[in-house]
């Protein structure tokens, strides 16, 4: 067992137990040519500040810092149309009626797992019961293990969720395994696999000649597909929004308005529409676009990824959309919003959620500058932001300043939303900050304002807050060490259920937060980086880590565990289950496990 677990109860720390982008030209919307820097990156090809480092993986040229203090207003790209309002189900999930013209795109049962999150809400709880966590052994050194229905190659490495609905599972990663040889090379890749784990087709995305500025090597498609239907949606590493065909060209037809596949063999993804953001808007996604599409009546949800240039140093298309909402079955926007203009930090490669308040659906973006934004669904107009760092905070290059930008998935649940902030992995660690904010409210409803702009702020009395988890603990209350920081940076998505919030950092903790008060009831140290997000099913949560290895807790307040399993490379994504099957990817295999 490689993990520590901290509890503090009755305000005592008890320790329990000893125990994760050459250049190119494009126009943007005002008809401006903007150039295209070749970027920035690791050695793994995770996104980083584009500069020199020493061995300990310092930024030897400086660079000035990018300074993001007064925020500018909304600027709306387009305007919408419609959007409608659902019923609530059994869990508070809003869910659309099933009409052979609007089929459901949210599941309430545990038969599907159709996007990232599972439902709209995006809080990472499967309803699935009745599982076995005991019996299973994954497949290790050429032995069969145990409980294994079937696995399928990935890519060299895989990034994607995977999700699964209508009869498929999609899974996003890059061409590694060479499953269709004529595609030689490096490439975006979605594979669609059978129920049995037979491989159906695969959408084949060319890398952008622009290079790693704009497609970083080898991540392929990092992006979570939708499933809705027969079709699904999904955010190609070419900054793409695509609409495919679940059943490819098995059928004998060629779906939709794409008429001009390059690839239309049997085993090839059907598009029947596509949405290129970078040639219509000019759109400059910093290092690879990412994000997670969700669906709410006729309209899909994404961020842009719009992001910096090569230098880290300004916005290259400001002007270009950062959220957008896209007609499901036209690929028509009908509206895009270039909030936050040229604050943003470095990249926006969040997703976003959406939840029902007072009968009005809103969707939830993590902007680039560190905001949450609130906008309704069928206008875009802006209803509510909330600055998720404090007032004093700054940004610098390389990851060592205060200031933080958002990787995370916003999830709403009980007229709130939960969301933590973030950056890029190779920036190291630092504090973080997980906050519940009120939804039901209107305007700036950040803790405080800095309407001097010295950076001190003052209290907001409009402040939408609940809750904050995070910074340091000065006194050692929370954490029963002085000094020391409560939260700290991450990449995942939390999970509420039962009263508990459970949040991991990229440090490799996993938390237990009272969701009334936001005080912590436990703390594990797995001993690794997490990048994935916690799951919690049938009084359990699942958590991945950069080990490989998968823990198994009970979903409780001192997380008692249950069990560590070992996978064979590195876990960097989020345990699916759908009925009795957990869907598992480590870097390079997708794994279907029964639960039985």
């Amino acid at each position: 067992m490689k993990q520590t677990l901290r509890l503090l109860a009755h305000g005592t720390l008890a320790v329990a137990a000893t125990l994760m982008l050459t250049g190119c030209r494009t126009k943007g919307p005002d008809d401006t040519t903007v150039a295209q820097d070749e970027g920035d990156h690791d050695h793994d090809g995770h996104d980083h500040d584009g500069h020199d480092h020493d061995e300990n993986g310092h930024d030897k040229n400086g660079g000035e810092e990018k300074k993001t203090t007064k925020k500018d207003e909304p600027k709306k790209v387009e305007k919408a149309s419609s959007a409608v309002n659902y019923p609530f189900g059994s869990a508070g999930i809003p869910v659309q009626p099933e009409t052979a013209e609007s089929p459901r795109t949210v599941n309430l049962g545990p038969s599907e797992w159709p996007m990232w999150g599972g439902t709209m809400n995006r809080n990472m709880i499967s309803l699935a019961t009745g599982l076995n966590f005991a019996d299973f052994v994954p497949p290790l050194d050429d032995e069969p293990g145990r409980g294994i229905i079937f696995q399928a190659q990935l890519g060299s490495q895989t990034y994607g969720n995977p999700v699964v609905g209508s009869g498929v599972i999609l899974v996003g990663t890059n061409n590694g395994a060479g499953h269709r040889p004529k595609h030689q090379g490096d490439r975006g890749v979605v594979l669609c696999f059978d129920m049995d784990g037979k491989m159906l087709w695969q959408l084949t995305r060319e890398k952008l000649a622009s290079g790693r500025v704009n497609d970083w090597p080898l991540q392929g498609i990092c992006s979570s597909p939708a499933i809705d239907g027969d079709r699904a949606y999904v955010v190609t590493n070419r900054c793409e929004l695509m609409c495919v065909d679940l059943k490819g060209f098995h059928d004998g037809e060629n779906d939709g308005v794409y008429q001009d596949e390059v690839d239309a063999e049997e085993m090839d993804a059907d598009i029947v529409w596509s949405l290129d953001m970078i040639e219509e808007y000019g759109v400059f996604p910093h290092n690879l676009a990412t994000s997670s599409p969700v669906i709410y009546g006729d309209l899909i949800y994404i961020l842009t990824s719009n992001g910096v240039d090569e230098a880290h140093l300004e916005v290259p298309s400001p002007r270009s959309p950062s959220f957008m909402a896209i007609n499901k079955n036209t690929g028509e926007v009908e509206w895009a919003d270039n909030t936050p203009f040229d604050n943003v930090l470095h990249g926006q490669w969040g997703s976003a959620a959406i939840g029902i308040v007072n009968g009005k659906a809103q969707v939830y973006f993590p902007g680039g500058d560190g905001w949450l934004y609130a906008m309704d669904c069928e206008t875009g107009d802006h209803v509510w932001k909330f600055d998720l760092n404090p007032k004093d905070s700054v940004w610098e290059l390389g990851g060592a300043g205060s200031r933080n930008a958002i990787i995370a998935t916003p999830v709403f649940y009980d007229n709130s939303v939960y969301l933590a902030v973030g950056q890029d992995p190779e920036h190291g660690e630092g504090v973080g900050h997980l906050y519940r904010i009120d939804a039901t409210k209107t305007g700036d409803v950040s803790a405080t304002l800095d309407e001097d702009g010295d950076g001190e702020g003052e209290p907001n009395p409009d402040s939408g807050m609940i809750w904050h988890y995070g910074g340091e603990d000065e006194d050692g209350s929370q954490t029963g060490r002085e000094g020391s920081d409560i939260f700290r940076r991450t990449l995942s998505t939390v999970a509420v259920s039962n009263g508990i919030v459970y949040a991991a950092d990229l440090s490799g903790r996993l938390h237990a937060v009272d969701n009334k008060t936001g005080t912590r009831l436990a703390e594990v140290d797995v001993l690794a980086g997490i990048w994935g997000s916690p799951l919690v099913v049938n009084g359990h949560l699942l958590l991945g880590d950069e080990d490989g290895d998968l823990a198994i807790y009970k979903a409780e307040k001192d997380l008692p565990l249950v069990r560590e399993v070992i996978f064979n490379s590195s876990i960097y994504s989020t345990a699916t289950i759908v009925g009795n099957i957990m869907y598992v990817t480590d870097r390079s295999r997708l794994y279907a496990i029964s639960l039985k």
